[in-house]
C-alpha cells in the first residue's frame, strides 16, 4: 500500500503517511454508508393546529362579550350583528383553513365568496337596501368564478401559465365594465366612468402576455426569471 500523494510505501495499520501526513485511503475498507436523513434532514413543518384552537378562542370570547353588552345596553342585537357576523367572515376567510393541514384552495375559494355574499346579505337586509340581487350577487359570483377558475388552470394544468394569466388579465378586464354595469343599474350611475381605464390596462397586459408567450425565445426568458 502507497501514499496517494508522495508515493512512499507505508506500513500495514498506519492511518496516516509519515512523510505528508496524508490520510491513508484503503480502497479494499469498507465505507460507512449515510443514512438518507443524515444527508437530508426530514423537513420539519409546524402545525397549524395550535393557531386554529387559539383563533377560535378568541372568537367566541368577542362574540359573546359583543353579544352581551348589546343585550344589556339596547336590549337587542343593534350594532353588535355587524361585529358579529363580521368576526364569523373573518373566521371562515382566515381562521377555517387553519384547521386543514393542506386546505385546498379551489374549495375555499367558494365558500369565502358564500360567506361574504351572507354577510352582505345581512347588511343589505338590515338596512333596507335593495342592492344585494342587482350588484352583490352577480358580481361576488362572477369574482368566484374567475379566481375559482384560474387557480384550478394553474394547479391542474401543467405548462400554459403564462397564457393562462394573459387570458385571466383579458377577463378581468371585461370583469370591471361589468362590476360598473351592475352598479348603473343598481345605484344609476353613469357608464363608462371607469371602467374603460381599468379594462384597457388589464387587457393591453393580458394581450401581451400572450403574444409573449407565443415566442419561443421570450416564453423561456419569463419562465427562467418569473418560474412560469
Amino acid at each position: 500500500m502507497y501514499c496517494v500523494k508522495c508515493g512512499v510505501k507505508l506500513q500495514e495499520g498506519v492511518e496516516k503517511c509519515p512523510l505528508c501526513q496524508t490520510p491513508v485511503w484503503n480502497p479494499e475498507a469498507k465505507q460507512e454508508e449515510k443514512r438518507y436523513s443524515d444527508i437530508f434532514p426530514n423537513h420539519h413543518s409546524e402545525s397549524t393546529l395550535p393557531a386554529a384552537i387559539g383563533m377560535t378562542i378568541i372568537c367566541v370570547i368577542a362574540i359573546v362579550v359583543i353579544l352581551t353588552v348589546c343585550l344589556k345596553l339596547y336590549s337587542g342585537l343593534g350594532w353588535g350583528g355587524y361585529a358579529v357576523f363580521g368576526i364569523l367572515l373573518f373566521y371562515v376567510l382566515f381562521v377555517l383553513p387553519l384547521w386543514f393541514s393542506h386546505p385546498k384552495v379551489e374549495v375555499f375559494v367558494p365558500a369565502d365568496h358564500a360567506a361574504i355574499l351572507l354577510y352582505l346579505l345581512y347588511i343589505c337586509l338590515k338596512t333596507g337596501g335593495h342592492w344585494f340581487l342587482s350588484f352583490a350577487f352577480p358580481v361576488v359570483l362572477a369574482n368566484c368564478l374567475l379566481l375559482t377558475a384560474l387557480i384550478c388552470l394553474l394547479k391542474y394544468i401543467r405548462g400554459g401559465k403564462i397564457f393562462i394569466c394573459g387570458g385571466f388579465l383579458v377577463l378581468l378586464g371585461g370583469f370591471t365594465m361589468l362590476v360598473e354595469f351592475f352598479e348603473h343599474i343598481s345605484f344609476g350611475t353613469k357608464m363608462f366612468q371607469w371602467s374603460l381605464y381599468s379594462c384597457s390596462s388589464f387587457v393591453a397586459v393580458g394581450l401581451c402576455m400572450l403574444v409573449a408567450g407565443s415566442i419561443p425565445r421570450v416564453r423561456q426568458m419569463i419562465r427562467k426569471k418569473f418560474f412560469f
